[in-house]
Parts: C-alpha cells; sequence; structure tokens
C-alpha cells in the first residue's frame, strides 16, 4: 500500500508512459494507419462521463477501470500522434509529385554545412513542378551542392529554383553499420540529391523564418568575435561548440579522445551548461527574493535570459530541449511545487514530444531524461551517506554524487549506443565541469566586452588557456591504463534487463522493501542467461563477409571470436573507414582479436600459419574450412587445366577483364560474388551474363554486403 501511494505522488510520470509506448508502436509498425475519430470520441465522453459520476456510477473497487481507459487513450494518442506527424505519410509530401528528374523550388531550412568535395543543406520542397502547372508540398531533403563560388554563397532562408533527381536515402549496406537512413527518417528525410553547378538558381534570400535567421546571424557575429581575439586550432573548436552550440569544427580524434574520456557531454551545448547558466543567473539575482512579488519576476527574467542563451545558440534542438526542462523546473519552483519534481520533467517532456513525437528516437533526449532523473532520484540520498564541514570537500563530494547518480541513470543508455563505459568518469567530471563552467563564465566576459578590444582579448587569453587545460586533461585521462572498457555489446532486451536491475536496486534502497531486490536478482539472472547464450552462439560463429565498402576489396573470415580482414593496405591504414563500416559488426560479433591481411602482401603465408588447418591462401585462392574461394581481378591468368576446379565462391574484382563463360570453362562454379570495387556498369553486365548463363550471382553493389554462414 505504501508503495502504491509512493507511486501516486507522480501522475504525470506514470502517464506519460502509454504516450510514449503508442508512438513507438507506430514507429515500429511504420505504415499510415490512423486511428477512427468514433474510437477517440467514445473513450473521451467516457472518461468525462467516469469523471463527473464516478460516484454514483462505479464502487471504488472498480476506479482501475477509469485508470485503464486514460492509459488506452493516451497510448492511441500517442500512435496517431507520430503518424500525423510523419512527413511522408502527408498526401502534398514531395515525393508523391518527383520523377527522375523535376522542376522544383525549395528552401534552405538549415546554416550550409561545408563537406570535403561539397556544400551540405537541408531544404523543404515546397512546389513541384507537374504537368506543367506548380503543386504545393510539403517534407524536407537533403541537399548536396557542387563546390562553385555560387554554392558557397547559400544561406538558410534563400529559396532556389532546380533541376533535380531525387534518390530515397540508401539503407546500410554492411551488417551493422550506422543505419543512416534511419537516423534521417527520424527527422523527417528520406530523399537525397546531389546538384551540379548550372542546374539550380536563387530566386530570393531571407526567406525563412526571422527568429531563426536572427539567431543564426547573432550566433555567426559571436564567433567571428573569438577568431577576432586569435582563438583557433582546437580551442576555436571547443568554444564553438561549447559556448555556441557549433559542432562543425571538432575534427574526429578531438570527439574520440572526449567520447574515450567520457567528456563527450560537455562538446554540445545542453542541460549541463544551461544548468551553469542558470546557477549564475539564480545566484546574481538573489535580491529579488527578499521583495513581494520577486520571486515571481526573478521567475521571468530567468526564463527570458535562458532562452536568450538558447537564441545565440543557434537554437539547436539540445539546447531547447534543456531550455524547456529548466524552465518548467524553475515554474515549479516558483509556484513551490518541490516534491513534484519528476511531474515537472514528465510535463516539459510531454510538451516536447507533442512538439515533436520523433524526438524520442534521438540519444540526446534519451540521455538528457534518463540523467535528469537518476540525479534527481539519487543525488540527496547518495550525499547525505557523507556529511562533512570542510567546505571544499562538501563541493567534491557534491560533484562526485551528481557525476556517479547522472551516470547510474544514463550507464544502459550510453552502453548500448555507444559500445563503451568510461572507467574514469568521477575524475574526468571533477575536473571537466568545473572547468566547463569557468569556460562559459570567461566565453561570455570575451563576447560582453567585444566593443572594448583590449579588454576582450584579455578575456579571450584567459578562454583559450582554460581549453587548453581542458584538452590536455581529456588526452590525459584518455591515455591512463584501462581508462575505457571497449567492445562491450548489449541489445535492447539486454538494455531493458539492466534498466531493471538499476530500477529495482534504487527503489529498494528508497522503500526499504526486500521485494525489488528481488526483482534486481531476477533481472540479473535473466541477464546473464542473454549474455551466456550469445557467449555460445559467438564462440561457435563461422562466418565469411564481403563488404561493400567503396572501390575496395574487403572480404572478412570470423572463425569464433578471432577475425580475418583481408583488403588492399590503403583501407587497412584506414582507421575511420573500418571504424563506420565495420566495427560495429565485430563488437556485435564479440570479435577478440583482430589481424588485419594485406591482399597484395606476399608474406601473408606467414601471417595466417597459426591458424593454416582453418584459413589457408596461395596466390588467388582460399580455404576456409571445407569452402573454397577463388578472387579474379585484372592479374587472374588462364589456368590451362583440363579438368576443372571445384569453387563454392568466386569474387571478381577491380573491372577483371573476363567473360563469365570462361571461368565456367575453368571453374565449377557454386556461386559468383561482384565485389565494391567493380563498377556499377561493369557489376550490371556481370549480372546479366550470370543470367544468362543460369549461375547463381550476387553483387554486393546492388544487394549490401555478402555474409556467408559457414
Amino acid at each position: 500500500n505504501e508503495n502504491m501511494k509512493y507511486w501516486n505522488q507522480f501522475p504525470l510520470f506514470r502517464l506519460i508512459l502509454p504516450f510514449i509506448f503508442g508512438i513507438i508502436t507506430a514507429l515500429l509498425i511504420n505504415s499510415e494507419i490512423h486511428i477512427p475519430i468514433l474510437i477517440f470520441v467514445s473513450l473521451l465522453i467516457f472518461v468525462l462521463i467516469f469523471a463527473f459520476y464516478s460516484n454514483r456510477l462505479v464502487n471504488y473497487r472498480n476506479r482501475w477501470l477509469f485508470g485503464i481507459i486514460i492509459y488506452v487513450l493516451l497510448y492511441l494518442f500517442g500512435f496517431e500522434l507520430c503518424i500525423d506527424t510523419t512527413p511522408k505519410f502527408k498526401h502534398n509530401y514531395f515525393g508523391n509529385f518527383t520523377k527522375a528528374n523535376s522542376i522544383v523550388i525549395s528552401e534552405v531550412t538549415e546554416p550550409i554545412v561545408v563537406k570535403a568535395k561539397s556544400y551540405k543543406a537541408i531544404v523543404k520542397v515546397i512546389y513541384v513542378k507537374d504537368s506543367n502547372k506548380w503543386v504545393g508540398t510539403s517534407g524536407k531533403a537533403i541537399i548536396y551542392f557542387q563546390k562553385d563560388s555560387l554554392s558557397s554563397q547559400v544561406h538558410y532562408g534563400d529559396r532556389l529554383l532546380m533541376n533535380i533527381r531525387f534518390d530515397m536515402v540508401k539503407t546500410p549496406q554492411n551488417p551493422d553499420e550506422f543505419n543512416y537512413k534511419r537516423y534521417l527518417s527520424n527527422k523527417g528525410i528520406y530523399q537525397q540529391a546531389y546538384v551540379k553547378s548550372g542546374t539550380w538558381y536563387l530566386l530570393s534570400s531571407n526567406n525563412g523564418n526571422k527568429l531563426i535567421a536572427y539567431s543564426i546571424g547573432l550566433r555567426n557575429r559571436l564567433l567571428h568575435i573569438l577568431k577576432q581575439n586569435k582563438v583557433t586550432g582546437d580551442e576555436y573548436a571547443v568554444a564553438s561548440a561549447m559556448l555556441l552550440g557549433h559542432s562543425d569544427f571538432l575534427d574526429s580524434d578531438l570527439r574520440r579522445e572526449y567520447s574515450k574520456a567520457g567528456a563527450i557531454h560537455i562538446l554540445c551545448v545542453s542541460g549541463l551548461h544551461v544548468g551553469i547558466i542558470y546557477l549564475v543567473l539564480n545566484y546574481l539575482l538573489f535580491f529579488l527574493d527578499k521583495i513581494k512579488y520577486g520571486k515571481y519576476l526573478k521567475t521571468m527574467i530567468l526564463i527570458s535570459l535562458i532562452w536568450f542563451y538558447a537564441l545565440i545558440t543557434g537554437l539547436s534542438p539540445s539546447v531547447m530541449r534543456a531550455s524547456t526542462m529548466i524552465s518548467f523546473v524553475i515554474v515549479g519552483y516558483a509556484i513551490k511545487r518541490y516534491t513534484n519534481i519528476y511531474n515537472t520533467i514528465a510535463a516539459s517532456a510531454f510538451l516536447l514530444i507533442i512538439i515533436n513525437p520523433y524526438i524520442i528516437t534521438e540519444i540526446g533526449f534519451q540521455l538528457s531524461y534518463s540523467a535528469v532523473i537518476g540525479i534527481v532520484m539519487l543525488q540527496q540520498p547518495m550525499y547525505k551517506l557523507w556529511i562533512t564541514k570542510n567546505w571544499f570537500l562538501d563541493k567534491i563530494w557534491a560533484l562526485m554524487t551528481v557525476s556517479v547518480t547522472a551516470q547510474i541513470g544514463t550507464l544502459p543508455i550510453a552502453v548500448f549506443y555507444f559500445h563503451q563505459f568510461p572507467n574514469y568518469f568521477i575524475l574526468t567530471n571533477l575536473i571537466v565541469i568545473p572547468l566547463s563552467s569557468l569556460i562559459i563564465y570567461s566565453g561570455i566576459l570575451v563576447f560582453l566586452t567585444s566593443p572594448f578590444a583590449l579588454l576582450s582579448a584579455f578575456f579571450s587569453k584567459i578562454l583559450v588557456g582554460l581549453i587548453f587545460v581542458l584538452n590536455y586533461s581529456v588526452r590525459f585521462i584518455e591515455n591512463l591504463p584501462f581508462s575505457t572498457t571497449n567492445r562491450i555489446s548489449i541489445n535492447y532486451v539486454d538494455m531493458f534487463f539492466l534498466y531493471g536491475i538499476i530500477a529495482s536496486l534504487v527503489v529498494f534502497f528508497l522503500l526499504k522493501n526486500k521485494v525489488f531486490f528481488k526483482y534486481a536478482l531476477l533481472s540479473l539472472i535473466f541477464l546473464l542467461i542473454s549474455f551466456s547464450v550469445k557467449n555460445i552462439e559467438h564462440t561457435k560463429q563461422r562466418k565469411f563477409i564481403v563488404y561493400n565498402i567503396s572501390k575496395a576489396s574487403v572480404y572478412d573470415f570470423i572463425d569464433g571470436k578471432k577475425d580475418y580482414l583481408f583488403a588492399d593496405s590503403l583501407l587497412l591504414k584506414n582507421r575511420k573507414k573500418q571504424l563506420f563500416h565495420i566495427n560495429n559488426y565485430w563488437i556485435k560479433s564479440q570479435i577478440k582479436r583482430n589481424v588485419l591481411v594485406d591482399l597484395n602482401d606476399s608474406q601473408m603465408d606467414s601471417i595466417l600459419n597459426e591458424d593454416k588447418k582453418n584459413l589457408d591462401k596461395k596466390n588467388d585462392f582460399i580455404q576456409f574450412y571445407d569452402k573454397r574461394i577463388a578472387v579474379v581481378n585484372n592479374e587472374f591468368k588462364s589456368l590451362k587445366i583440363h579438368k576443372k576446379i571445384k569453387i563454392d565462391f568466386l569474387i571478381i574484382a577491380d573491372n577483371a577483364r573476363v567473360k563469365v563463360s570462361d571461368l565456367l570453362s575453368e571453374f565449377d562454379i557454386g556461386q559468383i560474388i561482384i565485389d565494391s570495387s567493380n563498377s556499377y556498369w561493369k557489376s550490371n553486365k556481370l549480372i546479366g551474363d550470370c543470367k544468362e548463363l543460369g549461375i547463381k550471382c550476387y553483387s554486393v553493389l546492388q544487394s549490401g554486403a555478402f555474409v556467408a554462414e559457414l
């Protein structure tokens, strides 16, 4: 009964759960299925009748029925809201009117991103020319402009006339590769296009939202102030990210160092930064607490300044999310709802989800709310475990408890997405949180004193020094022995069990109810069973994979938890490509040992010597257990023997000048595989030849990576 009373204190927190489950169901179904309006009306009428006449109609023991109806109504509302806000389901979605080549009018909706060979823009397609008439449309797409003097001048709010061919964003081409298609579809983007010079024309400028345009312009001016004060290199990259939410200048190495040290959260303007701004402003406005109605004036000023900070950071999704959350907390404190912090958090989440149901798919949203819930639920109980009168130790202990409780809240999600755990996260946060606070203070002073060049230059030197110390500290922690536990692979089920353990232990410690300790043990048992089953499967696995990596021949042989990757030296040296295309699959397959083998290495026999019984290579022939594989490229020469050689998989590479009919005269082929080092033209020709000759054929360019479980 006490447990129910405790749970009943958080009605909004309970009500948001069926709402979110409804959205998740719609995301999983991914089809345009609308809930009939009659069902909503019927349920709503039932709820109203029950609310006004419950004492007459239903006795107390049956009041659970009212709760069930509310949950069903919220579940269906979440489902319908998600379907209704999905761009591709709208009748005027531009993809319903575009053809192979279309003439469209579009508007740039975000600042341009400079890429190595193009300019990337997000545009909304507002008109499509269909049968000599213009049709008003909706929906967004990604555009890559060919680099030239005109495309370099494209800005937010520009309206463009384009002759364009849209293509659907591709699904992942390799197993467990980052799903860019799903990532974009969660943002309402399903199509992309490359726009060549001379195929587009600027119609007009400054058509976008005036507030967003002002925000972008203000952020650009503040970035210019940093440059004027000679903030450069990594210091400029970190300053622009931390102070203004502009992360385009962060390179992959810097991101990796911060990620491994457990400090990646400070590189984007988020709850931490908005929280620091709030604490400073709240302290500066303390005098308003002493006057009549001062707390309400203070609330209005705080919220206004918090949202002004959001404005100068370009109104990025992360800062808007954080600003919304903290605005609800500020209002909650102003009306003295101290005991209802969970409802306050749930109310902010409700608002954000109603505005954009797809926000629940964003990692930042998931991490932000799980961290806040962890801190709110656990920080005070943990802090009270040790009380000290020493001011400095008290601040250190408070910071440690915040860090630990936030990490507890985010642990399952972080491990699921990033496959690693920063072992020194407490040490990292003890250093980076105070430093990031000082960096934000000094950065604000640089901007405020910008009309006074000498003063601004003085504060900018402090800013650069602080960021230098921050970067050095992060690199030092990242290079410590055992700084990170890597290659952790968990699935959705494992994540559910992990949260089951954490939630059960938290409730056990808070309510001192032994039942929840049993729930924690049960969740732990299920988690261990899941790990054991996967471990047995991976120990026995035996796979041959031909990856789809542009203009490269990449073959993988997985034997238990060992792996041999065959590729050319350029790809073997390109760690970034390996991480993007292959690493997630290795993590999921629990590979403990990787051997990288150069396809052209004459010393390959010695590299493979210890496992020659399972894997062997002679010239262009590979034997993996009982499977024979031949690689045919431009170096291939006819064997000129009378007896055909039996080959399970024959790989054609490098646009080899060979005929399938000639190969059949020398080999008894089980299946032909066309790898990604071939051109699309060559791949299509080989597919056609194989069809004519009745040979089983697979092109990784057309169908994605080839995976054979042996």
